[in-house]
């Protein structure tokens, strides 16, 4: 599946840029931003302080 700019995934995790084979995110929840492989854009969840302690409890 490609990858493309306005992307979300199930983790609320939101494409803005392409960058190569790398992408980057930011958070609906926080809007905390960050980069990840593009290959690991479906797995990828928010790391900040405000969403990290709310992650996988509601899965």
């Amino acid at each position: 599946m490609a990858v493309r700019v306005g992307d979300t995934n199930v983790f609320g995790m939101r494409v803005t840029a392409l960058q190569g084979r790398m992408v980057d995110l930011e958070c609906e929840n926080c809007r905390e931003s960050g980069s990840v492989k593009a290959d690991e854009f479906q797995s990828t969840r928010c790391g900040s302080a405000r969403c990290a302690s709310s992650q996988g409890r509601t899965e």
